[in-house]
């Protein structure tokens, strides 16, 4: 809320969803196949031709709305959404507008309450393509299987609209539900932002802001929409209910076209399709096989794990990064884990290739002091860029530890001789000089003799002398 204003926020998200063929039939959706190669008569709309429901999609929706806790529809039903552009090769969109998969969900960023309107099932439409100032259309994408969720009026930033994006969109990762990519259009999101005064009647209309296709897009055409809106309301101007769309290299808002209503998409049940049941048995096992969210992880590992919030968002923040944690958690200290993967793995890609065990052997030779902390980076990054065992490494290197009692009675003994200056110190109560005496053994040693063993011994050897003394 700015002062004597209220902004109101809602989000409508557009997620692809993982599935191997589109939402009505057959055709596969690689997104990396050749222009209007990935098509048939059913996804052109070729008359005659009937739609098929793909079952998985279908799944994927009705998991998407139980772990947004929506109240689940039995039975929901599609319907057509009649408009007239090139890259909609039908005439119409199938969508659910009257009785959508789920209603009335929530999602809480930061402890506030977003509520979820409703998450429905439907189809993409084509993409059109500019090349050399022609408008060309690739159909490849219509029919593409995609789940709408819907907020409801409840984010009041452009802040809390990208932490929620961002959310969700972790939500929908973990849960195997999309891939999330904005880059290639697997997640799209449209804003509806309107702006009041707390003690006036003069407020402005919903404006829309179409295809923001990042969470930084997001965040700053709403901010520049906040304040193109202010400017008009505190002239007593009135702001028109409008769909924009947003320049990036500008860095502002353009007009489209007036905000169409629901009468101008003349909806329809589609004939073609019948309604869709789901009983509590079905909706029951889809349930039982929701993953854990990761705001239910982060909250576990506080609790079991005694991690802060800040490692655990940092952890959370990839996938990859946080199936490594918790394959690692258990066979070391967690703290340590957290550490490692923080200062040693952070920038890395792909780390759920990388074998757990070798971070674990690695964390555990610089505990028990096998390998000193530069060593023991130096091991974990070969490891990971050879997939080699660390102890190989290690043998590679010639860090191999060296344990035998009678090497380690002749270190100390030198090392004793050659520093008679850290012995007096040593035995005049000056503990720092066993540090001293520490590390001047295991720069002899080049890093290699057990340093329990040393610093037992040396103890040994200095209380020893005290009694001589």
């Amino acid at each position: 809320m700015m002062a004597g204003k209220i902004v109101k926020i809602g989000l409508e998200i557009h997620v692809q969803l993982n599935t191997s063929s589109k939402m009505f039939c057959s055709c596969p959706t690689d997104f990396a196949a050749p222009a209007n190669t990935s098509t048939c008569p059913v996804c052109l709309g070729w008359p005659g031709t009937l739609p098929s429901l793909n079952k998985n999609a279908v799944e994927l929706g009705l998991q998407t709305a139980l772990a947004l806790r929506c109240r689940i529809q039995q039975v929901s039903q599609f319907d057509r959404k009649n408009y007239f552009y090139p890259d909609l090769p039908k005439g119409y969109q199938i969508t659910q507008h009257f009785r959508p998969l789920g209603l009335d969900g929530e999602m809480n960023i930061k402890n506030r309450r977003i509520k979820i309107n409703r998450v429905h099932l439907e189809e993409d439409a084509g993409k059109t393509v500019d090349q050399n100032g022609e408008a060309l259309i690739d159909y490849n994408r219509a029919g593409i299987p995609l789940v709408e969720i819907v907020t409801g009026p409840d984010i009041s930033s452009p802040e809390e609209a990208r932490e929620f994006l961002k959310e969700l969109r972790l939500l929908l990762l973990y849960g195997n539900i999309s891939d999330c990519s904005m880059e290639e259009g697997s997640l799209r999101c449209d804003a509806n932002i309107s702006l009041a005064f707390t003690n006036s009647g003069n407020n402005g209309g919903r404006v829309e802001l179409k295809n923001l296709n990042s969470f930084q897009a997001l965040s700053r055409a709403l901010q520049y929409e906040i304040e193109r809106q202010t400017d008009i309301l505190d002239r007593d101007g009135l702001i028109s209910s409008e769909t924009r769309g947003w320049e990036e290299q500008e860095q502002k808002t353009y007009f489209l076209r007036s905000k169409e209503s629901g009468e101008d998409y003349r909806y329809f049940p589609d004939p073609d399709l019948p309604s869709l049941y789901l009983d509590e048995k079905e909706i029951k096992r889809v349930e039982e096989e929701v993953p854990e969210s990761p705001a239910s992880r982060i909250q576990r590992w506080q609790e079991d794990l005694g991690l802060e919030e800040e490692e655990c968002r940092f952890l959370i923040s990839r996938k990859d990064r946080a199936w490594l944690f918790e394959e690692v958690a258990f066979l070391t200290s967690p703290r340590e884990v957290a550490r490692w993967i923080k200062e040693n793995l952070a920038g890395k890609k792909n780390l759920d290739r990388f074998p757990p065990q070798f971070l674990a052997e690695t964390i555990k030779m610089v505990e028990n002091g096998s390998l000193n902390s530069t060593q023991g980076k130096e091991v974990l990054e070969l490891s990971f860029q050879q997939k080699k065992d660390p102890a190989e490494i290690v043998r590679e290197k010639g860090w191999e530890q060296i344990s035998q009692p009678e090497y380690i009675e002749d270190l100390v003994l030198q090392v004793l001789e050659e520093n008679p200056e850290a012995v007096k110190d040593f035995l005049e109560g000056k503990e720092r000089a066993l540090r001293h005496l520490m590390g001047k053994a295991m720069e002899r040693s080049r890093g290699q003799a057990n340093p329990e063993m040393v610093r037992k011994e040396l103890q040994k050897k200095l209380r020893e002398q005290q009694r001589n003394e």
